[in-house]
C-alpha cells in the first residue's frame, strides 16, 4: 500500500478547475472571454487544459463545453494513457473539496486533498480520510452511494449504509461498520480490510469474494493477488491514516521523499555521505524540522532552516 508523489503544477490546477466549471454548466460570456484569453497566453495552458480534459473524460464524466472553443488537439502520443493517468498530478494545489451538482438524481461531489490530510465525515458515506493528492468523486446510487477513487489513497469507513467503491478493474461493497483502506493509480489498485468484512469484485471474474480483517487484495493489469497481514504490518500501512509515517529500516532519501510529500518546507539532503544509510522509526507527517533535527542527531549533520527548506548538511 504505499502512495505515489505528485508534482505541484499550478498550471495544471488551474486547467482541471476550467474543466470542472465547464462541466457544471455552459460558461457565460465573461467565463468564456476569460477562459480564452488564459489558453492563447501560454502554450503550455493549451497542452494543460486538454490534459485535464483527457483525465476527466477518462474518470467517467459528460462533459459540457457548450460554446468554448478548445484548444487543438494534441498527436496520439501526447494523450495521457490510464498507467500515466495515475501519474498526473490531477489534485495538486486544488481546493479541499468541489462540489458538482449537475442533474439532482446525478449530483456528485469531488473531494481532493489538497495539502496533508483531509478528513470528511460525508452524509451519504460515512467517514472519510484522504491522504496528499488524492482524489475521490461520491454519486448517489439508486440503492447505496457510489464512491470513485480515481487517483491516491483513502481511509474509508461506511455509516448507516452500504457503499460502493469502485477502482479500475475492482469494485467493492462495505456493508454498514466496515472499513478499509483502498488505493488506486491507473490500472493498478488495492484494498486492505480493516473491520467487518467487504464483497469484492473485479474485472473478469464472475463471482465475489468475501473478505475480512487483515486480507489484502491487489489487482494489478489484470492479476489478482490476496495476502493476509499480520497485525505489525496492519499498524504500519495504516500509520498515514493517523498522522504517522512508519519507517523499517527505510533509506534516509526515500524517507525524506516521503515526509516532503506533505510539507511545503522541504528537507534537501546535501550530505551524500548519509544518502545511502537508513532510519527506522514512527515520525509525525507533518512536522519536517523535527525529522530533520533526528536525522541530524543520528547522522552528525549541521541543520540550516529556510522558510522553505531544511537543509541537512
Amino acid at each position: 500500500m504505499k502512495s505515489d508523489d505528485l508534482s505541484e503544477n499550478p498550471i495544471d490546477t488551474i486547467a482541471f478547475e476550467w474543466v470542472a466549471r465547464l462541466d457544471r454548466a455552459p460558461l457565460s460570456s465573461r467565463e468564456d472571454a476569460t477562459l480564452k484569453a488564459w489558453l492563447a497566453q501560454d502554450i503550455r495552458h493549451r497542452g494543460a487544459f486538454t490534459r485535464a480534459r483527457t483525465i476527466w473524460l477518462s474518470a467517467g464524466r459528460v462533459a459540457a463545453f457548450q460554446g468554448t472553443a478548445l484548444p487543438a488537439e494534441p498527436p496520439a502520443s501526447a494523450f495521457l494513457s490510464r498507467r500515466a493517468f495515475g501519474r498526473f498530478a490531477l489534485a495538486a494545489g486544488l481546493a479541499a473539496a468541489a462540489v458538482i451538482p449537475g442533474k439532482p438524481a446525478e449530483a456528485s461531489r469531488i473531494y481532493q486533498a489538497r495539502s496533508g490530510l483531509l478528513h470528511v465525515q460525508e452524509p451519504l458515506c460515512g467517514d472519510l480520510i484522504l491522504d496528499q493528492g488524492t482524489v475521490l468523486r461520491i454519486r448517489r446510487g439508486p440503492r447505496a452511494p457510489y464512491l470513485d477513487l480515481l487517483r491516491g489513497q483513502a481511509h474509508l469507513t461506511a455509516r448507516k449504509a452500504p457503499v460502493r467503491l469502485n477502482m479500475d478493474g475492482l469494485s467493492i461493497d462495505l456493508p454498514d461498520g466496515a472499513s478499509l483502506i483502498a488505493h488506486a493509480c491507473g490500472a493498478e489498485s488495492d484494498a486492505l480490510v480493516l473491520a467487518g468484512h467487504i464483497l469484492t469484485s473485479c474485472t473478469g471474474e464472475k463471482e465475489q469474494r468475501v473478505l475480512h480483517r487483515h486480507d489484502w487484495i491487489r489487482y494489478e493489469h489484470n492479476r489478482i493477488s490476496l495476502t493476509v497481514l499480520s497485525d505489525d504490518d496492519l499498524e504500519r500501512v495504516t500509520a498515514w491514516s493517523r498522522g504517522l509515517l512508519e519507517f523499517q529500516s527505510v533509506n534516509v532519501t526515500d524517507a525524506i521523499r516521503q515526509i516532503n510529500r506533505y510539507n511545503a518546507q522541504k528537507i534537501v539532503l546535501k550530505n551524500p555521505a548519509c544518502a545511502n544509510r537508513r532510519i527506522s522509526g514512527i515520525f509525525s507527517l507533518s512536522d519536517p524540522l523535527i525529522f530533520a533535527r533526528i536525522l541530524s542527531e543520528i547522522f552528525g549533520t549541521r541543520t540550516l532552516i529556510a522558510p522553505t527548506e531544511i537543509s541537512l548538511l
